[in-house]
């Protein structure tokens, strides 16, 4: 199965082909104690986009990820309510290890 994804990311990354791969893992999945992704401008740094946290619903959810993001970065008014995801919505930290 990794050895097909690869190869398919080639397709859009040709340079994936001369990297070296050090180690591969599965089974995490970035999650918010809220259950919601974090999608939009991050505060600490404007030019920073986040899109994660979608626990294993990130290809399902990916185009309406790509509308919001979209929409903000454009300055079009959404079609989607962003406030929901917002990553300024949590002021607290979380690390989960």
């Amino acid at each position: 199965m990794l050895v097909r994804m690869l190869q398919r990311a080639q397709e859009y990354l040709p340079g994936l082909s001369r990297m070296a791969t050090v180690r591969t893992w599965t089974g995490f999945r970035a999650a918010t104690p809220d259950k919601l992704p974090l999608i939009g401008q991050w505060s600490p740094d404007k030019s920073v986009y986040l899109a994660t946290g979608h626990e294993g619903l990130g290809i399902t959810t990916s185009l309406g990820t790509a509308r919001i993001l979209g929409d903000q970065i454009s300055g079009t008014k959404p079609e989607i309510p962003t406030e929901p995801y917002l990553p300024s919505r949590t002021g607290k930290e979380y690390v989960h290890a």
